[in-house]
């Protein structure tokens, strides 16, 4: 996981390996295409940046993966 290794905040990089583990690649795909998901910008307590950075780097190890 380099681009998940790589994040500076603990909490970032934590939703983002649980993105990458329990996340298919088509998901990941729409959710950074798409808009943050509020519910769980809430849960993890990030911000809408730190949202789309854990789901960018999720999203590049997966494809990097495969």
């Amino acid at each position: 996981m380099p681009m998940i290794d790589q994040l500076n905040s603990g909490k970032t990089k934590d939703f983002a390996k649980h993105c990458y583990e329990s996340s298919s690649t088509d998901k990941l795909r729409n959710a950074v295409e798409g808009q943050p998901d509020q519910a769980e910008m809430a849960h993890w307590g990030l911000s809408e940046g730190e949202w789309k950075e854990a789901m960018a780097a999720a999203l590049a190890d997966q494809m990097e993966g495969k």
